[in-house]
């Protein structure tokens, strides 16, 4: 793998290369095979280090790989929204549309609910942050 540093003070010399190699992976459907590789280490979270559940795992994947990922991703990102196709209920994930702005609304709903005297359910799931 190359160091990202080294990738962009090369960029003006490998653009078409890398163009070329992301066109032909993209109309093959076939990617080159150490971009399937990642390295991945382990980092410390908290508490007792000889424990295992306190490290983290962290992937370091090919740059380039990663490059082209976020072409395609930026591509399809921008048809969903030039052709309206997420849903108006879509949080998180989408430019100046979170999860908190998700729970605004819900509690915003809830107290017009309330307010008018109408009945409001819900469903409270819970996970200890050791589930997974």
């Amino acid at each position: 793998m190359l160091h990202p540093r080294i990738l962009y003070e090369v960029r003006h010399q490998i653009v078409t290369p890398l163009h070329k190699i992301f066109e032909t992976s993209y109309n093959t459907g076939v990617i080159p095979w150490d971009w399937k590789f990642a390295n991945t280490v382990p980092i410390y979270k908290k508490g007792n280090k000889a424990e295992v559940s306190n490290y983290r795992p962290i992937s370091f994947t090919n740059v380039v790989c990663k490059i082209m990922e976020s072409i395609i991703r930026d591509h399809v990102m921008k048809h969903f929204l030039k052709n309206d196709l997420f849903s108006n209920r879509q949080y998180g994930f989408l430019k100046g549309i979170c999860t908190v702005l998700q729970l605004l609304r819900i509690i915003d709903k809830w107290m017009l609910n309330l307010d008018s005297g109408a009945q409001i359910d819900c469903i409270y799931i819970w996970t200890s942050h050791n589930a997974f």
